[in-house]
């Protein structure tokens, strides 16, 4: 079910580590990841607040909402129903690296619903560990090659853990939670 452009997203991030371990973030080569530059964002989770903060934000996600997302908290555009539970699955990527994949429908103009292919791993930016995630968003494109803007994100419908070599939390996805 996952797509050409998660798996290839995923293969060039296997290329930027350093041996066995996470990819350190200064080890993200632009060069490298250009052609998913646009559709990706890099995420600062707070593990003592519910928050999930942009870092770094491509060009798509402007065209998507409409205004730049850089400091923005990940978890306000998301159902508050859904905050905890995103916040604690990404939090999981931390501890026990490994990545997150999963299909989530985002409503749009006119209360309309559009899917995006989310593909999350984690990096390293600080010598204190695991402590960033590399998001990768493939959003669905209209016949006429247009993307709606995006209201709000839903609940995902589909998702797995992705094993990078760690293993996968024990914690399993059992609600609508991303």
């Amino acid at each position: 079910m996952r797509s050409a452009e998660s798996i290839a997203f995923e293969g060039v991030w296997t290329a930027a580590k350093s041996g066995p371990r996470v990819p350190a973030r200064s080890a993200i080569d632009l060069r490298s990841f250009a052609k998913f530059a646009p559709n990706m964002a890099i995420i600062e989770p707070d593990p003592s607040s519910l928050s999930l903060l942009f870092r770094l934000c491509g060009s798509s996600f402007f065209d998507l909402f409409g205004f730049d997302l850089t400091g923005m908290n990940y978890l306000d555009l998301v159902d508050p129903a859904i905050k905890e539970s995103a916040h604690s699955y990404v939090m999981a990527c931390l501890r026990q690296p490994c990545g997150l994949w999963q299909r989530t429908p985002v409503q749009v103009d006119k209360g309309e619903l559009a899917q995006f292919e989310y593909t999350i791993l984690p990096i390293i930016k600080s010598s204190a560990g695991v402590d960033h995630i590399m998001v990768y968003v493939v959003r669905e494109v209209r016949p006429d090659g247009s993307s709606p803007a995006v209201k709000r994100i839903e609940h995902s419908t589909v998702w797995q853990w992705l094993d990078l070599g760690f293993g996968t939390p024990a914690l399993e996805i059992t609600e609508r939670a991303f």
